[in-house]
């Protein structure tokens, strides 16, 4: 996983930093998969989309950084994210 964050603006992720929902929205994407990544790179949830746009539920999460590895018929696209 690159830990790169894309700054694609299609993308949106909201709210952020994040409590217990994170909504992810893909304005003029077709989103495939979201695979989702602690700070140490392991991975932590892996979601089959078929919409461009899906909420997360990120209430058991520990606090901390997350990286969302987004895949779109576009490519691949990583987003961070803060769950406090």
């Amino acid at each position: 996983l690159s830990v790169t964050e894309n700054k694609d603006t299609n993308i949106a992720i909201y709210p952020n930093p994040a409590r217990d929902f994170v909504k992810l929205s893909a304005n003029s994407y077709q989103l495939s998969a979201v695979r989702i990544y602690n700070y140490l790179g392991i991975l932590v949830e892996e979601i089959e989309v078929n919409s461009s746009d899906i909420e997360i539920n990120v209430s058991d999460y520990s606090n901390g950084v997350y990286f969302i590895e987004i895949q779109t018929e576009n490519g691949n696209f990583v987003k961070k994210i803060i769950k406090n």
